[in-house]
């Protein structure tokens, strides 16, 4: 099941968010959220960029968000999406349900342009965005370094009206 997220989710999301931040180069960030800083994380996204979990037996199992792009008044109607599904639940389809519920909510709340930042070494994210019509429109070599490595990212854009 999917559903919008509560203040109740924090210690969850934190969960699937500091696996991927300690053991993965899903993304970028390299410090742990505390339940506390989730929770205002959560609170600080309002009715035009949604977060949602999906559910499993009352576990969540994944959560994404929709995400200001920029914070200048021009950037207002494009959006940034992301996606963690929790280690254990990937490959079963939470993360195309998930973000086909963004798209979804993204054309709801007015957005016209979709982003997603994606560290290249994550084949599967890039993959599932391309198969929801995202196209690459940038590559920024060696900007972040995480586990004595250093990432590339790929920009994605999906344009929801023309």
């Amino acid at each position: 099941m999917i559903r919008p997220a509560t203040l109740d989710d924090s210690a969850a999301i934190a969960a699937i968010w500091n696996h991927e931040v300690l053991h993965t180069s899903a993304t970028t960030d390299t410090e742990p959220r505390r339940v506390d800083a989730q929770r205002a994380w959560l609170a600080g996204h309002g009715p035009r960029h949604p977060v949602i979990v999906a559910v499993d037996g009352g576990e969540v199992v994944a959560f994404a968000a929709l995400s200001p792009y920029r914070p200048k008044p021009a950037y207002a109607w494009t959006t940034e999406n992301s996606i963690y599904v929790k280690d254990g639940w990937r490959g079963k389809g939470l993360g195309g349900a998930l973000l086909d519920r963004l798209l979804l909510l993204a054309r709801e709340h007015g957005h016209r342009s979709v982003i997603a930042r994606i560290t290249a070494c994550n084949e599967a994210s890039l993959a599932l965005h391309e198969r929801r019509g995202f196209a690459r429109v940038g590559h920024e070599r060696r900007v972040a370094f995480k586990h004595g490595i250093w990432l590339d990212v790929v920009t994605l854009q999906r344009i929801l009206v023309a």
